[in-house]
């Protein structure tokens, strides 16, 4: 409850709007956030204050995914949900206010070599925007080559491999094995998820760690990036 008397209309108003905007990105009502996302760019609200709401939605959606009142299916549209709000701020914000990658908070996200599924990390990709972490984007098909290479540029402190087909396994080995060959195994934690792999797999080929959901490997990252800094 908000004590009117603290605040004038506009502080009222623009903190109404943030609350209806958390509660409708976590009821996964697109249109009704896209709507709100526009009205608190306009009201001034920036791209860091933007991400701090969406994080507050991501926790609300995570804890309805763990009392099992939402799914799969709910995660994944709630990575849509997330992407059409971020979308509103880039066509409508000063884009020069967006964050540029950040080697201190930088995670880098795939989908390995000869897969070309891209829902689950799309959905990974959101959650760590959403909690104000730089992510690059690899794509999907990416050779290992092309990870190392990404590596290098940008310096990330987490890179995430994502497969869903089964011989997805074998290019995130091959791509664990070309980032050590390259001398840049020490300077990465490395997570693999998907259907592709569980944590037997992942620990069988190197990787720090394995998440079954996009909700725990988002935590997972974030944790890592907090211990670097």
């Amino acid at each position: 409850m908000i004590c009117i008397y603290k605040y004038d209309v506009e502080d009222v108003n623009t903190m109404s709007l943030r609350e209806d905007f958390v509660m409708s990105i976590s009821n996964l009502e697109e249109d009704e956030s896209n709507a709100l996302a526009g009205q608190l760019l306009k009201n001034g609200c920036s791209f860091m204050e933007l991400l701090e709401l969406l994080q507050l939605a991501v926790k609300m959606i995570g804890i309805r995914y763990e009392d099992g009142e939402y799914f799969i299916a709910d995660l994944i549209m709630s990575g849509i949900v997330i992407r059409n709000a971020l979308d509103v701020y880039a066509k409508t914000g000063d884009a020069s206010a967006a964050p540029v990658p950040d080697a201190r908070n930088c995670v880098l996200i795939g989908t390995v070599e000869g897969d070309i599924h891209d829902i689950g990390k799309d959905i990974m990709l959101s959650i760590l925007e959403a909690q104000g972490l730089s992510v690059i984007d690899l794509g999907v098909d990416v050779s290992p080559d092309s990870f190392v290479q990404a590596i290098e540029k940008y310096h990330p402190r987490v890179v995430v491999m994502s497969g869903i087909m089964t011989f997805a396994s074998k290019s995130m080995v091959k791509t664990i094995s070309a980032i050590s060959g390259a001398g840049l195994r020490d300077q990465v934690k490395i997570i693999v998820g998907g259907g592709c792999v569980n944590q037997q797999a992942a620990e069988a080929m190197g990787a720090d760690a394995y998440s079954e959901d996009v909700v725990s490997g988002s935590q997972i990252c974030r944790k890592w990036v907090e211990e670097e800094n």
